[in-house]
């Protein structure tokens, strides 16, 4: 494999490319790639970690909701997608084989969630800002 993507840059670029640089770069361990939460983990760690990530975001969300102030409904919405993504990085975690894809695609989800909430907290706030205001 290695092999024909030196070719492809030889070809691109006219230059060498040693085999040295190729596996230097590959095992450069302070390469966000190159982390072992991204290459050599069973993927226990990113549902152990997401859980405590959805715990930490559902108490502000359940908190508005449970309150009935103006942004319930957004924050019932932000806690369900959260959790959604919670629930498809578990279904990776059963379904992909194991390896660098499956936990790439856990990190994908973990983000999304992050997103998820940052937004669905940011709607949150702008709605009972708003509600505040006279």
């Amino acid at each position: 494999m290695l092999e024909g993507i030196r070719r492809r840059i030889q070809g691109w670029k006219g230059t060498t490319v040693s085999r040295f640089s190729f596996d230097r770069a590959r095992l450069d361990p302070t390469r966000v790639r190159n982390q072992p939460a991204l290459q050599s983990s069973t993927g226990l760690i990113w549902l152990v970690v997401g859980a405590i990530f959805v715990v930490v975001c559902l108490v502000p969300f359940l908190g508005l909701a449970v309150m009935g102030r103006p942004a319930a409904t957004a924050a019932v919405v932000a806690a369900v997608l959260t959790v959604a993504a919670y629930a498809a990085m578990v279904v990776v975690r059963l379904t992909v084989s194991p390896g660098p894809r499956r936990l790439q695609r856990m990190a994908v989800c973990f983000i999304a969630m992050a997103a998820v909430a940052l937004v669905g907290m940011i709607v949150c706030v702008l709605i009972q800002w708003s509600a505040a205001r006279p």
